[in-house]
């Protein structure tokens, strides 16, 4: 009875989040992560990004730092280049909230590397197509392995023919992981492509996912059904103008319901964490979240109910269309040739320890790097307080002696 009664609930809560979603326009225009930038005195491009099958995404490049400035670095110098990923319903605005001290973004600008901060279809910042209105369910049809084959190709092509390179170092949380795995994988040139690289709260197989509304919506959504078809190809959570309000009421320093935005976080990556930084709440809930296709959640719900790491399943009669085959494809991971550094933790109920552990052990050549707190949650790897010490110094220094392991005539 129990359980019944909590699958109902989490129905009610995905049709909530559906209509939500249909009633309340998006916030049109709240795009922050250049004006950010800009108030933090970084140089900032926007880019616009072309993808194979007409989606236009909006990309960011941090070119150098003002502290380079101060050395008379010029912005002509060639340097290596550093390409971060973010993770479902996120954004470019992850790695720069955390401010100029601490951010990931801005510790590789003053470390002397051209920063570029990808953007995702259907996030904020990427809610155009040459011939698709995204109010339109058509816009809304892709999963995280079109993200991957289609917009983080796109995009590290476009990277590295405005930097002039013909290598990167990519970084990615969560999702941006599991587009890295499923570019990889299905295109493997693009492995030629990679210096390093390095994955947060990396996400692949799911066998042993522990988030409880994965385990209850898997019951409904993980195989194909009619309503797995139904509610598929859909807007889910743009930022909305509702969501600012909140956002500047609940979630503000000194309201007296900001546990509630706290508790939110906890409940979906872990709960019980010490290093969440308290004071970005406000600017978490105003970027977040930033959008993504229903089709995108249903896409792991089926990683959780079959236990592999395989393209959508559209059931068993257009598989035959689409794959050839009755089921979906499996990635093969074996693919991959870079040394994957991947970091997780303990609390993460996205990427457990086991599920991590276990693709290691697929992958060619794979460093892992467990967090020493057993109370790390999914999203203290981008804000928690001391995020700069246990994570980015060490993805900075690891990527540094790379680079002067591999020496090809850049400047630092």
């Amino acid at each position: 009875m129990v359980a019944s009664a909590l699958a109902r609930g989490v129905l009610l809560l995905l049709l909530l989040l559906l209509l939500l979603s249909w009633q309340i326009k998006s916030a049109d225009g709240h795009k922050v992560t250049a004006s950010l930038i800009t108030n933090h005195n970084y140089p900032v491009e926007e880019h616009t990004v072309h993808t194979p099958d007409d989606y236009i995404l909006t990309i960011y490049r941090i070119p150098t730092s003002p502290k380079r400035q101060q050395l008379n670095e010029t912005l002509g110098q060639k340097k290596p280049v550093v390409f971060l990923q973010h993770g479902i319903l996120c954004a470019s605005d992850d790695w720069i909230i955390n401010g100029p001290e601490t951010s990931l973004a801005y510790m590789f600008a003053d470390a002397g590397y051209d920063v570029w901060l990808g953007n995702a279809r259907g996030n904020t910042y990427s809610r155009q197509h040459k011939s698709l209105h995204p109010d339109t369910s058509d816009f809304w049809k892709f999963s995280w392995h079109e993200i991957g084959v289609y917009d983080l190709a796109a995009m590290l092509d476009y990277s590295l023919s405005e930097s002039n390179q013909t290598s990167l170092h990519f970084v990615a949380h969560s999702q941006g992981t599991t587009t890295f795995f499923v570019l990889m994988s299905s295109l493997p040139w693009y492995n030629e492509k990679v210096r390093s690289v390095h994955l947060l709260a990396p996400i692949a197989y799911m066998r042993y996912h522990s988030f409880i509304l994965s385990k209850l919506g898997g019951i409904f959504l993980g195989s194909p059904s009619f309503l797995s078809w139904v509610l598929g190809s859909m807007e889910l959570l743009p930022i909305t103008k509702v969501q600012k309000l909140m956002c500047e009421h609940v979630c503000s320093e000194g309201s007296m319901f900001k546990f509630l935005c706290k508790g939110l976080l906890d409940f979906i990556g872990g709960w019980g964490t010490r290093h969440l930084n308290h004071t970005l709440l406000t600017d978490v809930c105003e970027t977040h979240p930033a959008g993504a296709s229903t089709s995108q959640i249903i896409h792991y719900l089926q990683l959780y109910t079959s236990g592999d790491f395989r393209q959508y399943d559209h059931g068993k009669e257009l598989n035959e269309i689409i794959y050839q085959q009755s089921t979906p494809p499996s990635y093969n991971v074996q693919n991959i040739h870079s040394c994957v550094h991947m970091y997780y933790s303990d609390n993460d109920y996205m990427s457990a320890v086991e599920d991590v552990e276990y693709l290691a052990s697929q992958l060619p050549c794979a460093d892992l790097y467990r967090i020493p707190f057993d109370d790390w949650n999914h999203y203290d790897f981008l804000w928690s307080n001391n995020v700069k010490e246990v994570i980015n110094n060490r993805i900075i220094d690891q990527i540094h002696r790379y680079d002067l392991e591999h020496a090809t005539g850049l400047s630092f």
